[in-house]
């Protein structure tokens, strides 16, 4: 027999009180009947003491949590990989520098999006070196030139 307030095993003692919930058979009755006039049965089986088992791994199911979608992941790693070329072609006029301006931008696009992560901060620190050694060299690599070109008049 199983309590109808707590579901606790009872065992053969039906007419004590709960070692539960101290319901005694009085309160258990009113309970039965407040649960048969509402439509409720009462559990048939008492609640188990244990937890549900887990379920099975399954080695060839898909990885759901690695392959989700991410917005501005996309982005942040173009803004890695641009910030990486600005560096490189820092030394070439304009090109390291249009390189990392647009860095700038789709790392500024990938927050804008809600990304936050590591990709996206390295794309922002490699693009904003990778804009000043541009900005730097193109400045110098300028009034080189342009001395050069008054001093040979």
């Amino acid at each position: 027999m199983f309590c109808n307030v707590c579901g606790h095993n009872l065992g053969n003692d039906g007419e004590g009180t709960c070692r539960n919930c101290g319901a005694t058979k009085a309160m258990r009755q009113a309970q039965h009947n407040l649960d048969s006039n509402q439509g409720y049965d009462a559990p048939a089986a008492p609640p188990s003491p244990f937890p549900p088992p887990y379920p099975t791994h399954n080695p060839y199911a898909p990885h759901l949590g690695h392959h989700m979608y991410r917005p501005g992941k996309g982005k942040a790693t173009a803004s890695l990989v641009l910030g990486i070329c600005s560096i490189v072609f820092s030394w070439v006029p304009f090109a390291g520098l249009i390189l990392g301006i647009v860095g700038l931008v789709m790392a500024s696009l990938a927050k804008r999006e809600g990304f936050i992560g590591g990709i996206r901060s390295g794309g922002l620190v490699c693009s904003i070196i990778g804009t000043v050694f541009a900005s730097f060299y193109t400045i110098v690599i300028f009034v080189g030139c342009t001395g050069a070109m008054f001093y040979m008049w």
